[in-house]
């Protein structure tokens, strides 16, 4: 269970890099164009940006729980879940030394 808790934090750690660029590309959409931190939804972002991914995703999860969290600006939704994904790491990581420092 050890190793579980350890290569999820690992994998949430890892991946926080990649929310990065993403947060950034954002961003530089937003100063590029007439859009503001507010009014960029993440399906227009998606719309314009990646279209092959909204249908890809719109064909594995429930559309309108989808349209729900993509009605939210981009650049609020993406830097939350950056956030919390890397405090989520951390967390992990922590309860997996206790757990580490309990088994000696």
């Amino acid at each position: 269970m050890n190793k579980i808790t350890r290569g999820c934090a690992y994998f949430l750690l890892y991946t926080t890099p990649i929310q990065l660029i993403f947060l950034l590309w954002v961003l530089n959409l937003i100063i590029s164009s007439d859009f503001t931190i507010i009014s960029l939804s993440t399906d227009m972002f998606v719309n314009q940006k990646l279209p092959w991914f909204k249908a890809w995703i719109y064909s594995w999860f429930w559309n309108a729980w989808l349209d729900f969290w993509w009605q939210y600006p981009a650049f609020i939704m993406i830097s939350i879940k950056t956030i919390l994904n890397y405090l989520l790491g951390v967390w992990l990581f922590r309860i997996a030394n206790t757990r580490e420092i309990r088994l000696r």
